[in-house]
């Protein structure tokens, strides 16, 4: 059970990656949302006598005291509901299906085997985990570069006032364009580098 929770958690937390055809937003999915919901995995383990997990009980309580609460569109809720049936269901436990049409799920409970089973995975996550289209890629790109022009724009459009150097201000207006333009290019391993913005000149 708790490999599924950690596959759902990790499929909700990646598809933020394909916003807006993914979520319609950024949904701050977090490590205590996945804490929380372990415990109620645990107890729900610990109170089931005859070994058969309630299900539906699983998808009401993970779905609405748990990640359910941060996401406020109806569309996206259907999504993740879909998930949570596809994933914690019971052709999946005993085997019989493929988690996500990619893995058997671990009979046991030995963490090196699950690990072995993890590290066997591709290394680039395909679209199709996520219920998408394989050319969903360009459409995100083409997403978030109209949002850097319209960005742009903005910037264009100051007041002569404004051409004053100010690094509050500055510093306000291109903060989005660059976590845009970083999510654009896919910058993975943004700590290692020092990125240095040098003043724009404006002659």
């Amino acid at each position: 059970m708790l490999f599924l929770l950690a596959w759902l958690h990790a499929i909700i937390q990646e598809r933020r990656t394909y916003i807006p055809q993914g979520w319609t937003k950024f949904y701050e999915f977090s490590y205590g949302d996945l804490r929380a919901a372990e415990g109620i995995l645990k107890e729900l383990v610990e109170e089931s006598r005859s070994g058969e997990i309630p299900l539906e009980t699983i998808y009401g309580l993970l779905e609405n005291a748990v990640y359910g609460g941060r996401i406020d569109n109806e569309f996206d809720i259907k999504v993740f509901r879909c998930y949570l049936r596809s994933i914690f269901n019971q052709e999946v436990i005993s085997g019989a299906r493929r988690l996500s049409n990619m893995i058997q799920v671990p009979s046991g409970g030995d963490m090196r085997s699950m690990m072995s089973l993890v590290s066997k995975l591709p290394d680039v996550d395909s679209p199709e985990i996520f219920g998408l289209p394989m050319n969903i890629d360009r459409s995100v790109q083409r997403f978030n570069s109209q949002k850097i022009l319209l960005a742009l724009k903005q910037l264009q459009s100051i007041s002569s006032e404004d051409l004053k150097f100010n690094k509050e201000k500055w510093s306000e207006q291109l903060g989005p364009l660059l976590k845009l333009w970083e999510s654009l290019v896919k910058v993975e391993e943004i700590g290692k580098h020092r990125i240095k913005v040098l003043p724009l000149l404006i002659l």
